[in-house]
């Protein structure tokens, strides 16, 4: 009988879709470390050219369709999905919030970056420490729209989402070139109409998406989950632009990226977390959840190359700032989403988690435990509770249900 049992249980997996959303942003961050650590070892080993650390990635070496699906040159398919995805979920009535929440969270953080830019390359034009203000303009004015849509689902609704076009389009090469260009002097000013049909291109998606959303809820239905399939493999597509080896190898270019992943977490977390937090009365997790580089942004210093700034070439300063970058995204690619996590952590035990406009929704399937000790029978948060202790464990990989037991069983015996 027993033999019967197991046979009709079968084969339940090994759980690895769980393992990743309980780690944060993990359909994403995982495969960009997987991704990351395959293509360092392949680029060391020289792959392809059998010259060592001048190899092919192993998607490059693969060819299509693993080039594409896996590698950097399919970043830009795999976010206008994303774009489309997005637009079905949107309603009208949703852009009327954007336009309350998401686009003061997208000025706080983007006025200030600019304005030191602007700074910068008038008081400092041969930069500090290592950071030229190229380098500078390029990592505060940058935000990874696609990280923040792997960070937020679990807290966000539609005003959250209709903002990831608006912040992915405003972190596109764009507006950095406009800023950029007007302290430099280059032999062709042809570029900026190009960047403008890429903006365009990028609305394209987002906007086909939207109107076939609204004229038919079936649509809406069937891509409703398409950002959750796309996001694994726009972490492999990240990780692949990461060479783990040349980041760790130079000291001095460690100092100037630490340096420069301050001041980016400085401009891109303090206002913009008091605005989304205070003026907007807001838990925080979307000013925390898009304070991480975009993968675009490594491409912008390249296109300066034909520029002289203050005199100076900029050709020769490309790779270095290149590498910046590169460190500057893999550090706040891994820690915001922790980040993020612990803004959350810390919403509800400063008593806020009344905001939480579902948190059946939020938390039932991961986390019921938190629902008995800090939502009423009625989804009202508890402004008196006794479960202090819970706090420390509420966002825990594992779950602790066994706890909240011997809790009530320990109050039961000492009643």
């Amino acid at each position: 009988m027993e033999n019967e049992i197991k046979e009709k249980k079968g084969f339940k997996g090994i759980g690895i879709w769980k393992f990743l959303n309980k780690i944060p942003a993990g359909t994403m961050f995982v495969p960009l470390v997987i991704s990351a650590i395959i293509c360092s070892i392949c680029i060391a080993c020289g792959l392809g050219t059998g010259v060592a650390n001048e190899g092919e990635t192993l998607w490059q070496y693969l060819g299509n369709p693993m080039k594409d699906l896996f590698g950097s040159t399919g970043q830009m398919l795999v976010i206008g999905l994303m774009l489309f995805c997005t637009g079905t979920m949107i309603k009208p009535h949703d852009f009327v919030e954007v336009f309350k929440r998401g686009i003061w969270i997208i000025l706080a953080r983007l006025a200030p970056a600019y304005i030191l830019s602007c700074l910068i390359f008038v008081f400092c034009p041969n930069g500090f420490l290592g950071i030229d203000p190229v380098t500078l303009c390029v990592c505060v004015s940058s935000a990874n729209a696609a990280l923040y849509m792997g960070i937020i689902p679990p807290y966000a609704d539609n005003s959250d989402r209709a903002t990831f076009p608006i912040m992915l389009i405003l972190s596109m090469p764009l507006l950095p070139f406009i800023v950029i260009s007007c302290f430099g002097q280059s032999t062709t000013d042809a570029g900026i109409v190009g960047k403008v049909m890429q903006i365009v291109s990028l609305l394209l998606p987002f906007i086909l998406g939207f109107i076939l959303g609204n004229l038919d809820p079936k649509i809406r239905e069937v891509f409703k989950g398409g950002n959750a399939i796309l996001l694994p493999f726009l972490g492999f597509q990240f990780g692949s632009t990461i060479n783990l080896a040349k980041a760790f190898s130079d000291g001095m270019l460690w100092v100037a990226a630490i340096v420069l992943i301050l001041i980016y977490w400085a401009v891109t977390l303090i206002i913009p977390y008091i605005v989304d937090r205070f003026a907007l009365k807001r838990p925080g997790y979307a000013s925390v959840g898009s304070a991480s580089l975009a993968g675009v942004a490594l491409s912008i210093p390249a296109m300066f190359s034909a520029y002289t700034f203050n005199g100076v070439a900029y050709t020769d300063k490309v790779g270095n700032a290149t590498l910046i970058l590169a460190i500057v995204l893999l550090v706040t690619n891994i820690l915001d989403p922790f980040f993020t996590k612990w803004t959350m952590n810390y919403y509800f035990k400063s008593h806020q988690g009344s905001k939480i406009g579902d948190p059946q929704r939020v938390f039932g399937a991961d986390h019921p435990e938190l629902l008995a000790a800090v939502y009423d029978e009625n989804g009202n948060y508890r402004t008196h509770h006794h479960n202090h202790d819970l706090y420390k464990k509420i966002f825990h990989i594992k779950s602790h249900k066994g706890d909240v037991k011997e809790n009530s069983n320990s109050d039961s015996i000492n009643k």
